[in-house]
């Protein structure tokens, strides 16, 4: 076959011919079995397609978001498309283990990386970052790895009151972390757990940081017993990590409910006194509430 008749045979006046259909089936398939993205060297190799078919065939699929080009590495993965089209697509629960993969960390991931953290399996992964990158919820850099993208911040921007509620607390939670010399926090009430909003980490050497956007059940912890009964201070060793105490008081007044709290290590919170910080806790809660009144 001439090289005119491979371009015919891509691009004829009768619509996509049997054959070109089923070499673009091949790609597909041959692309849902894999857990990493393919050359086009490699994906002409296997599904027996020529070099000058193939390039063309290629370009048509990308146009209809079959197939996504990755260009920092030339390679090809299965589409956002395929995605929308199949039964097994990607979940929006597929999503958000993609964006809580991110949490505690300071850079960016790999698919790899990002398939360990979210648990889920590379194939996903490789399915739905395309979709995440087109949203921009994730930006993809020159190595291929990731970041959250500023789409995240603009949802963020729409919910005003937790915004309005972190710019108050910061002045008070770093009182409080001053006064302490521990790790200050507000967390809010999300359905049947608690979620750290705001933070001001200790100073110190030992402490416990990087809660900010973390997630904590509501059952048995203090922060879930502070949130069901504001005003009153509780204390829980262990609750979250072995190790840690933690010293919370619900703000009164506020929907949905929040707290303050304070996370230290038990020996040193328990060494310089628990009666003392569960006071201090309970004075930033009720200045919190003041101030949004």
């Amino acid at each position: 076959m001439t090289q005119h008749e491979e371009s015919d045979e891509l691009t004829g006046s009768g619509g996509v011919p049997a054959r070109a259909a089923d070499r673009a089936f091949d790609i597909l398939e041959y692309l849902s079995r894999r857990t990493q993205p393919a050359s086009s060297g490699t994906i002409g190799l296997e599904c027996g397609i020529p070099k000058s078919s193939l390039h063309n065939l290629l370009k048509l699929m990308k146009r209809r978001r079959l197939v996504t080009h990755h260009p920092q590495d030339k390679t090809w993965s299965l589409g956002p498309r395929v995605s929308e089209l199949t039964p097994e697509a990607p979940l929006l629960v597929h999503a958000l283990a993609v964006l809580r993969a991110f949490s505690g960390s300071a850079g960016a991931l790999t698919v790899r990386d990002i398939s360990q953290r979210a648990g889920l399996p590379q194939s996903v992964v490789l399915r739905i970052v395309p979709e995440m990158q087109e949203a921009d919820l994730l930006w993809v850099q020159p190595d291929g790895s990731f970041r959250l993208g500023l789409e995240l911040f603009s949802l963020a921007a729409q919910v005003a009151w937790v915004d309005r509620l972190r710019v108050l607390s910061r002045p008070v939670l770093t009182q409080l972390r001053d006064s302490t010399r521990e790790t200050a926090n507000l967390a809010v009430m999300d359905g049947d757990q608690a979620i750290y909003v705001e933070q001001v980490e200790s100073r110190q050497a030992l402490r416990y940081g990087g809660w900010l956007g973390r997630r904590i059940p509501i059952e048995g912890t203090a922060l879930g017993a502070a949130l069901r009964d504001p005003g009153t201070v509780h204390t829980r060793d262990g609750a979250v990590e072995e190790g840690v105490m933690a010293v919370a008081c619900g703000i009164e007044g506020t929907f949905p409910p929040a707290a303050v709290s304070l996370l230290a290590p038990s020996w040193r919170i328990e060494r310089w006194g628990l009666e003392t910080a569960g006071r201090l806790v309970a004075a930033s809660a009720r200045q919190l509430a003041e101030l949004l009144t």
